[in-house]
């Protein structure tokens, strides 16, 4: 193993002369925000880091980094982690990307996000006086060899990753008891072109609810769901592919659902994208098996129908927050009337220094619940949820701010009565 050390010298006068200008200061001010909160361990990266100061909002900082997360349907993460420059580094922006596996373990994640940011802020620190303790080790691989004569990595499996998973809790108090038990079978294949998912999830949930010394309601919902989709990849616009699914729910009176859809979709942006910009519309249009458990409101215990879906999403990702939008839309051709139209959107907008608003939610029209039984639901079963009931829409609204303000500066962390920090994650 060899061991090259570099060390950086403040005296470089090959920059430009707005880089010099930013030689006085002791460290770069960083502020580092991610698209998926639960995954960035703000206090270990302020520990990782000492070499830059942290700062509790982007517009005091010299260097913004933002870090997208995305998931592949195996479970992988792309990261994509994107240095915007500020004040005397507006001119200098870098985008570095890395991957996770979809068995890395919560340290191995934060040891990666550390490593690449520290590879992305050596541009700016070398401005600074803590230039003078920056020192870059390369750890050679043994089994490193010349690029000209490696050989391409040979998969045994394929690509292909499989997963078994299965959990269950348990609650209650004297009046209550609840019990629920899921399990997921999955397999899934993802390369630059094609992508195949395989998933089959059953799910149980019983609970007891005492109402008085001599009477108790018991629910019991159980629920079976697979699918199966092949996905092809055309060029950076166009994706087209293959979509089963598979239902078997008594709280939506199913016996069985089983549809097969092929669709189609386009990108306005290029695929590789995705990350920070994206416009996509789709269309699928196929044929749906139902049989029911009660004889539904038309009077039907089985139909075979023919089933069309279109959508359109927008989602951006930029500095000063993001936007997300979508409205989906189904329906049967057999009887038009017969739809659901979805809306849903949201938007973080880092206004201005320290204050941050959020807004968001959805508003779904539904007139497509042909599944539901004729006899309706008993008062036993509104009051416990046994039973899916008629509605014409729903929606959800969502809407709050923050603001902060005092020291610019976040670098330290004490943790004197941090407390207990755990979860159990499947």
């Amino acid at each position: 193993m060899k061991k090259l050390y570099v060390f950086f010298s403040l005296s470089l006068f090959t920059t430009t002369y707005a880089f010099a200008q930013n030689t006085t200061a002791t460290k770069t001010k960083v502020y580092i925000e991610c698209s998926r909160q639960w995954l960035c361990d703000f206090d270990f990266l302020r520990t990782e880091l000492p070499m830059v100061d942290f700062v509790r909002d982007r517009f005091i900082g010299d260097l913004h980094i933002q870090v997208n997360t995305e998931f592949s349907s195996n479970g992988t993460e792309q990261n994509t982690v994107i240095f915007k420059g500020q004040k005397a580094y507006t001119a200098k922006n870098d985008t570095l990307t890395y991957y996770n596996s979809a068995v890395a373990t919560d340290d191995d994640k934060r040891k990666a996000m550390v490593q690449y940011i520290k590879l992305g802020v050596v541009n700016y620190i070398l401005h600074t006086d803590a230039a003078k303790n920056l020192v870059i080790t390369y750890n050679k691989p043994k089994s490193e060899t010349d690029s000209a004569t490696t050989k391409p990595v040979k998969d045994p499996w394929n690509y292909w990753i499989l997963s078994l998973n299965a959990s269950g809790f348990f609650d209650g108090d004297a009046n209550y008891q609840n019990q629920n038990r899921n399990s997921n079978i999955s397999a899934d294949r993802e390369t630059n072109k094609y992508k195949t998912n395989l998933s089959i999830n059953y799910s149980y949930n019983k609970s007891n609810f005492v109402v008085s010394p001599t009477e108790s309601i018991t629910r019991v919902i159980p629920r079976t769901r697979a699918f199966a989709r092949h996905i092809i990849k055309v060029n950076e616009h166009w994706g087209y592919g293959i979509f089963a699914d598979y239902r078997n729910d008594v709280f939506s009176n199913l016996t069985t659902r089983a549809a097969l859809v092929p669709k189609v979709e386009y990108d306005f942006y290029p695929y590789k994208k995705f990350n920070n910009q994206r416009v996509v519309v789709s269309y699928g249009i196929g044929p749906q098996l139902n049989t029911y458990n009660d004889t539904t409101l038309f009077f039907k215990t089985q139909e075979t129908l023919l089933e069309q879906q279109a959508n359109i999403i927008s989602s951006f990702t930029k500095p000063w927050g993001n936007v997300n939008v979508g409205a989906f839309y189904s329906s049967y051709l057999a009887d038009l009337s017969k739809y659901s139209l979805s809306f849903s959107g949201s938007v973080n907008w880092n206004i201005f220094k320290g204050f941050r608003f959020g807004l968001g939610g959805n508003y779904d029209i539904t007139r497509n619940l042909i599944q539901l039984p004729k006899q309706g639901a008993s008062r036993d079963q509104v009051l416990t949820q046994q039973r899916q009931l008629n509605t014409a829409y729903s929606y959800f609204v969502g809407v709050g701010f923050s603001y902060q303000f005092g020291s610019k500066y976040n670098n330290f962390i004490n943790p004197a009565f941090k407390g207990l920090n755990w979860g159990l994650n499947f």
